[in-house]
């Protein structure tokens, strides 16, 4: 649960929701829902590591 989420049951209810084989970290793709694939680069290697 994320620190910010102070309604417990809205938590769970959005937990009942994930579907682990689903694109989508909550909820499904459903008729009439437009999914559009984006070219975003990663920053991740051009971060600068401490280590």
């Amino acid at each position: 649960m994320c620190y910010a989420n102070s309604n417990m049951k809205l938590v769970k209810r959005n937990q009942k929701l994930h579907n682990p084989d689903s694109p989508l970290l909550i909820g499904e793709v459903k008729d009439g829902d437009v999914v559009k694939e984006v070219n975003e680069p990663s920053y991740i290697d051009s971060q600068t590591r401490l280590l």
